[in-house]
């Protein structure tokens, strides 16, 4: 009961916030179950150290790691908007919830890890180029300088479309799944190590 209040206080939140900035928002509707356990399912299998999610939103991709029991001290949350932190803090109280922008991760004070992985909800295709130039830049930096680093994107554009092209070298893209449960439906990426990217599309 106490999560189904969640997910609709959520739709709420997503609604209000979408109608305050369509263009950060990227979709019509929260993330749904299916893309949040598709996601929850690649983070289970990497089992990084230090899980970070980008643009939580109203936390439908959040419940999921969350469900994962990643200890309080090595889950961090980040969102923009002033009224979802809120919501966020009082939704998952065992997650550390920062209140910051996409374009500073390489300030937050995150704790050293043996291994990272990012978990990004932004909605990289439709935000103004700029925005997104930087907050590309920002994930990139922050992986660059961090041990075994990844990044889990979604987009709703065809399968084939990666996130974003001109990556740093030794870096590749790897489609994990689509989820046509999804509305629209979703392409999940994994941005890894060339090394690493030995399965899917590179």
């Amino acid at each position: 009961m106490a999560d189904e209040r969640g997910q609709g206080l959520g739709g709420l939140a997503f609604a209000l916030a979408w109608v305050r900035d369509p263009r950060r928002g990227g979709a019509i509707a929260p993330a749904s179950r299916a893309l949040a356990q598709a996601i929850a399912r690649e983070v289970s299998r990497v089992a990084p150290e230090l899980l970070l999610e980008i643009g939580a939103g109203t936390g439908a991709i959040t419940q999921a790691l969350a469900d994962l029991g990643p200890p309080p001290d090595r889950f961090f949350v980040v969102e923009r908007d002033p009224r979802l932190v809120r919501h966020l803090h009082h939704r998952f109280p065992r997650a550390e919830v920062l209140h910051a922008c996409a374009t500073g991760l390489e300030a937050l004070p995150l704790p050293p890890a043996a291994s990272l992985m990012l978990v990004s909800s932004l909605p990289l295709m439709s935000m103004p180029r700029d925005e997104a130039r930087r907050c590309v830049q920002s994930m990139l930096t922050l992986m660059e300088r961090t041990p075994n680093a990844r990044l889990l994107q979604y987009t709703y554009a065809a399968r084939h479309v990666r996130p974003f092209d001109q990556l740093p070298p030794g870096w590749r893209w790897r489609r994990v799944t689509t989820v046509w449960a999804n509305l629209p439906p979703a392409t999940v990426w994994s941005l890894e190590p060339a090394a690493h990217a030995t399965q899917g599309i590179h």
